[in-house]
């Protein structure tokens, strides 16, 4: 499941990309996020009927979801239209590796926390910052306002993963991920009302990757990724979600026919060391759900 995740996520750079020059990013993101609560919702329900079939008393809409999930859609709101913004001007296989780098943000920005980072974590820096500046200031493109949007993005990306971390703790996960898609797609509505809405036009020609994004990768690929890890360590859960970088550089050779030199290649491979590296000091209860801990803490309630 969590490959599939992988696959699912990674894939999803290639319609950013696609949809970048064709609809304005608050719109994009608007209805995306539409469609994903939508679908959420509808998991959600499905979700509730069997807990309610198996006598397991699910975790009630407490401050803890409602706060959280607000707090985590202002923060996904940023770094999604961040991300979509500098998708305009960067390809879809370099903005997956440079989106990648939010798990080595992770524990930097831990530190505003008191939380230590591992020594592994302090050579995922360095070794993080030379594969950027290698993969953006060589090849087709020099470094550019695109690749500095994308990692604007990943400081919010990293920033809504501790809040999860902190709010997830108390709160069922289907329902912060409902809350934090509706306070998404409420604002980027809202933002959609300073921008201007899209016409009909617009919208179908963009409407696959919409629909990509919206209820794959948002929807389903949430999923995936929330009951994948309830069987699998969130270290190792961690590594195998991290590989959407690597699908994302191959969609976009295999669907938008971009290309890469071997200097670019080269720091997205650095990149990525420093992403495994990072995983040391990734958050141990990142969305992490125990069956056995969720009964209990239901059961308490």
């Amino acid at each position: 499941m969590l490959l599939l995740c992988a696959l699912v996520w990674g894939l999803a750079f290639a319609f950013q990309r696609s949809a970048a020059n064709q609809i304005n990013p608050i719109a994009f993101n608007g209805i995306r996020f539409c469609l994903a609560s939508g679908v959420i919702c509808v998991l959600l329900l499905v979700y509730e009927l069997i807990n309610k079939k198996k006598g397991i008393k699910s975790l009630p809409w407490n401050k803890s979801t409602l706060l959280g999930g607000v707090i985590c859609g202002v923060s996904l709101f940023l770094a999604s239209n961040l991300q979509q913004y500098g998708m305009m001007y960067t390809t879809a296989g370099r903005a997956g590796f440079i989106t990648a780098l939010y798990i080595v943000l992770v524990p930097v920005l831990g530190l505003l926390a008191a939380k230590k980072i591992s020594v592994p974590s302090r050579f995922a820096i360095p070794v993080a910052i030379a594969g950027f500046w290698l993969m953006c200031s060589s090849g087709s493109e020099a470094i550019g306002i695109g690749d500095f949007l994308g990692l604007a993005s990943t400081v919010f990306f990293a920033l809504q993963i501790l809040f999860i971390d902190v709010f997830g703790q108390e709160s069922d996960p289907f329902k912060l991920t409902l809350v934090q898609f509706v306070t998404c797609a409420v604002i980027s509505i809202a933002g959609m009302g300073v921008v201007g809405f899209p016409d009909g036009a617009v919208i179908s020609e963009s409407i696959v990757s919409i629909m990509y994004v919206g209820v794959f990768s948002a929807g389903i690929g949430y999923t995936l990724q929330t009951v994948g890890q309830k069987f699998t360590e969130p270290s190792v859960a961690a590594l195998i979600m991290s590989l959407e970088s690597v699908v994302g550089m191959i969609g976009g050779i295999l669907i938008l026919g971009e290309t890469h030199s071997s200097a670019e290649l080269a720091g997205c491979m650095l990149v990525f060391v420093a992403v495994i590296l990072a995983q040391a000091a990734f958050p141990k209860k990142f969305l992490q759900f125990d069956k056995k801990q969720y009964i209990l803490s239901s059961t308490k309630k």
